[in-house]
């Protein structure tokens, strides 16, 4: 009996030896891995990319995680405290202010791009430039969440961005929601979660990142849908164009609801393209590219048609922009050229609508100075 209590207390020790010998190397490969990220002047959640920018939302399902920092030799992102990119801001609008916020995925974001390179940096930039706006203070707001589609948008908008009080909203989107055109609408989540508590606890460790992400990566993401036999059924695609449009529509309402000028703009996408190099990036084959580009081109006529059902500028950025690989860096992504061009299109168009805007025209102005009046007398 004697002997096997021994036997089993070494093998105990040996057993709790080697968990801490395991531990303690982890430990030091931290530790390790750290100083040499620091020594590339990155942070230490640089391997994570997507899992480190999200944190749960109540009613989008996920949103940017506030005040995070992210570095590496491909990402140089800030998200302030409000959870916009870019630098901190008052939520009190500057006096004699005008507030723009661009709403989107992560085209708005700018995922190819460093911190003051996205289109919303360039188009504040512009503004503050320009001599039509006089004194105005010009200050443009990054809500663009990569993944996003346009219920995420709204829900994020009337909980939470609404209360920044806008004067203008931009939205750069649609893309996002091309995947549920195939799709029965009663079985698409449109709020997806965020990543588990575990995983983004993990996520800080930068021996996980390696390990995760550069030892064992995920597949790439994929930006298009693919060919889906959904897509003949003809009443399904019907359901699924109404579902667009209406999502599209009550996205609309929310910010003109709070007191925000909408403007729409459509996308650069490589559905419009003539580059055979940028439409690969819509399939793998002449049937999934065909089929995707099909869907793009629909998205964009449905935002022109909305905006005019709905009153709203347009910034045709589709119409007036080349799509080719100087703009673009895959199906939708803008390059830092791109993002320029984009935002001095938006500029042009945009003070067209708020010139109008100051003249008193009367869908574009009466009705959004009334609503702010309700808004600020609650």
């Amino acid at each position: 009996m004697n002997r096997l209590a021994k036997r089993k207390k070494k093998l105990i020790f040996a057993g709790l030896a080697a968990l801490i010998g395991l531990l303690g190397g982890m430990l030091l490969l931290e530790i390790g891995l750290r100083i040499y990220v620091a020594s590339r002047g990155w942070t230490p959640n640089c391997y994570v990319t997507g899992v480190a920018f999200f944190v749960p939302h109540e009613q989008a399902g996920h949103t940017m995680r506030p005040g995070l920092r992210m570095k590496s030799s491909a990402y140089d992102v800030t998200i302030n405290s409000l959870g916009l990119r870019g630098e901190e801001i008052d939520v009190q609008k500057p006096d004699n202010g005008i507030r723009v916020m661009v709403m989107g995925g992560s085209s708005v974001f700018g995922y190819l791009v460093p911190d003051g390179q996205d289109s919303c940096c360039v188009l504040e930039e512009v503004m503050s430039k320009d001599e039509r706006y006089g004194d105005s203070k010009v200050q443009v707001l990054n809500a663009g969440v990569p993944g996003y589609n346009m219920t995420q948008c709204r829900l994020r908008y009337e909980s939470d961005l609404s209360k920044l009080n806008p004067d203008v909203v931009l939205m750069y989107l649609g893309w996002n929601d091309m995947k549920y055109l195939l799709q029965d609408p009663d079985s698409v989540d449109r709020t997806p979660p965020a990543p588990s508590l575990w995983t983004r606890t993990m996520a800080t460790s930068v021996l996980y990142g390696v390990l995760r992400y550069r030892v064992f990566p995920p597949d790439s993401p994929v930006f298009v849908p693919p060919v889906s036999s959904s897509s003949n059924d003809e009443d399904l695609r019907t359901e699924c164009e109404t579902q667009f449009r209406n999502d599209l529509q009550s996205l609309v309402e929310a910010v003109r609801n709070s007191g925000a000028l909408p403007v729409l703009s459509t996308q650069l996408m490589a559905a419009g393209a003539s580059d055979p190099q940028l439409k690969r990036y819509l399939g793998d084959g002449a049937e999934q590219i065909e089929a995707n580009e099909r869907l793009g081109l629909w998205i964009t006529q449905v935002i022109r048609e909305e905006a005019e059902r709905s009153h709203v500028p347009l910034i045709d950025v589709a119409d007036k922009i080349e799509c080719d690989s100087t703009h673009l860096g895959d199906a939708i992504h803008l390059t830092q050229f791109g993002h320029r061009e984009v935002a001095i299109c938006w500029a042009e168009g945009l003070s067209d609508a708020l010139i109008k805007m100051e003249d008193g025209t009367p869908e574009q102005s009466g009705e959004k100075t009334e609503l702010r009046r309700e808004k600020e007398s609650e």
